[in-house]
């Protein structure tokens, strides 16, 4: 299950820089009369810099990339938390992708929700290496 500690490095590594779009190359802007709507308003992304564009796009690949094998484990070992992890992957892509609107406006609780899902595909991982173990 050596795969399965390198994939968890991988996670851990995607974290870092995904932290480093979201609160550097990421910002958001509030939708003129959505607090008439829902309270404290909305926020959707601004338009990134070409440079960004193409971290994004790379970030992009990688989770994929890293999604893949995780699912990959998680179903050959016919983990009953599959669907958990299908709706965390598309918690971080739809962030990733940044084409949602926002219920606030600070980029740091973004990127705390987007850990709180990298760290649960992860811990979905080792579980699968644990219980390969037993």
């Amino acid at each position: 299950m050596e795969n399965i500690e390198e994939l968890k490095i991988q996670y851990t590594l995607l974290e870092e820089r995904i932290r480093s779009f979201i609160l550097v190359h990421s910002d958001l802007e509030y939708v003129q009369g959505s607090d008439e709507i829902v309270e404290g308003g909305a926020f959707t992304w601004t338009e990134l810099s070409p440079e960004s564009k193409a971290l994004q796009l790379e970030l992009w690949r990688e989770y994929i990339s890293i999604s893949r094998q995780a699912r990959k484990f998680l179903t050959e070992t016919d983990s009953p938390h599959l669907e958990l992890f299908e709706e965390s992957f598309l918690e971080v892509k739809t962030c990733l992708k940044q084409n949602s609107m926002l219920w606030g406006p600070c980029l740091q609780d973004i990127f705390r929700n987007m850990k709180k899902e990298l760290d649960l595909q992860r811990s979905l991982v080792s579980q699968v290496n644990y219980l390969s173990r037993l």
